[in-house]
């Protein structure tokens, strides 16, 4: 009974340290206001925020913040100090803009460009639920533009002209943005490692498994030609409607990755789909040296292929795509930012940076509705609410997916935070249990006089 009062203890007092651990919003870090969490992941949070420039406008950013238990690490806080200083030298359409580097409280923060739409992962989920099929010219148009992107970032110079030998080494559908305006931005380079690193990080294995590369699951040096990889994953799963890397019973699938086996990809009526195919198998080889030697030559190998045929759409269709299907989720993004804008601009006599606001003072103005849904537990990177449940297709028996969707990675992740507040739960109930029965036990003896 003791010991599972005292592991009571231990799961309450863990609760309450997460708790406490959670801004409250509104908030201040700096010259900015956090009004709303968008976004949750393993390294960082990512706020809806806000500021007033020299001409007194109010504007909204996105600000990524590390999360407290990992700022006191100074590995982790150098990481993430090192994806803001290699995004910041990257200027292009396809990868999200990088506006400002700051430690606010011994925590670094980095301010990025506000996109206003939703990731490829909750795109492909919200299809699942809604029973929509992205037609397929429009997945592979997505796809390229990500290639667009690390072609950017991999060519990149520093001021004195020598290559900057970025590597994303984290591209999954998580980390690929879609504006609602039809624009394509890879994000997150929080993993990325400049060349002059490489050496001295080789050791340790980084990323998501379900997107490496076999020489990254090894352990062994990277160069884009792992991102060109990473890219071909995505061009399988999106061909094929499920995930690539299906382990076996007790294995890892960074064990997957590591054999590089790839599956035979389903035949769907595609025009030429042979030479598709051997596209993707050339991105998928598992020696580097036989792979596409740059993102632009695999870009412009399916280019080749699809344009002729019509198989890759444009940015406007897109735009077009998202606007007749997500024009609810577009709208709630538009709320929360008007909501934003207004507390702000009734604030506007009082420079935000200078003369600070007190905080329950932006809270009456600011609606408790997008934070209690954060509270509740809401982690999806641009859902206004909790992440609807979605199908797992992978348990499909013919592997087929007539909506061409597949389970990530955040749904693994979130169904064992499930399991573990499943036993949290079970062990509270035990503990109560014990310590009723403990009491039981304790007055019978009274009562014989044993005590």
């Amino acid at each position: 009974m003791l010991v599972a009062l005292a592991q009571f203890r231990t799961v309450a007092n863990d609760r309450a340290g997460r708790r406490s651990a959670r801004r409250r919003l509104p908030s201040r870090a700096g010259r900015y206001t956090l009004f709303e969490r968008i976004g949750q992941g393993g390294m960082a949070d990512i706020y809806l925020a806000g500021w007033l420039g020299p001409d007194r406008q109010p504007h909204l950013v996105a600000v990524k913040e590390l999360l407290p238990r990992l700022a006191a690490r100074h590995r982790f806080a150098d990481m993430f100090v090192d994806e803001a200083r290699l995004a910041s030298q990257l200027d292009h359409p396809n990868i999200t803009r990088v506006q400002e580097l700051g430690r606010w409280a011994g925590v670094p923060h980095i301010v990025m460009e506000l996109v206003e739409g939703i990731d490829l992962s909750t795109l492909l989920r919200q299809c699942c639920v809604r029973e929509l099929a992205l037609p397929m010219e429009l997945r592979l148009t997505v796809l390229c533009e990500v290639l667009r992107g690390l072609d950017h970032a991999h060519q990149a110079i520093d001021d004195q002209g020598e290559p900057l030998g970025i590597v994303h080494r984290d591209v999954s559908p998580s980390n690929v943005l879609l504006d609602f305006d039809g624009q394509v931005k890879l994000c997150d380079f929080g993993i990325a490692l400049a060349a002059s690193r490489q050496v001295a990080d080789s050791e340790t294995i980084e990323g998501k498994a379900s997107y490496m590369s076999p020489e990254h699951a090894r352990g062994e040096p990277v160069d884009c030609r792992a991102d060109v990889f990473a890219a071909g994953i995505l061009l399988w799963e999106l061909l094929s409607g499920r995930r690539m890397y299906r382990p076996r019973e007790g294995e890892s699938r960074i064990e997957v990755a590591a054999r590089a086996q790839v599956p035979v990809l389903l035949v769907r009526g595609l025009p030429d789909e042979g030479r598709l195919h051997r596209i993707v198998h050339r991105a998928l080889a598992e020696h580097p040296a036989d792979r596409y030697a740059s993102a632009a030559a695999m870009l412009a190998d399916l280019e080749r292929w699809g344009r002729p045929r019509g198989m890759i759409a444009s940015i406007d269709e897109l735009a077009a795509w998202l606007g007749q299907h997500f024009a609810d989720l577009r709208q709630a993004r538009r709320r929360a930012r008007e909501r934003a804008l207004a507390a702000m601009e009734r604030k506007a006599p009082y420079p935000i940076g200078v003369t600070p606001v007190p905080e329950e003072a932006l809270a009456a103005d600011w609606s408790d509705e997008s934070s209690q849904a954060v509270e509740a537990g809401d982690d999806s990177p641009t859902e206004s609410g909790p992440r609807p449940v979605q199908r797992d297709w992978e348990a499909d028996a013919d592997g087929a997916d007539s909506a061409g969707l597949f389970v990530t990675d955040g749904d693994e992740d979130r169904a064992a935070d499930r399991g573990a507040g499943t036993s949290r739960l079970g062990l509270v109930a035990y503990a109560a249990g014990a310590f009723v029965a403990g009491l039981g036990a304790l007055s019978a003896l009274s009562s014989l006089g044993l005590l």
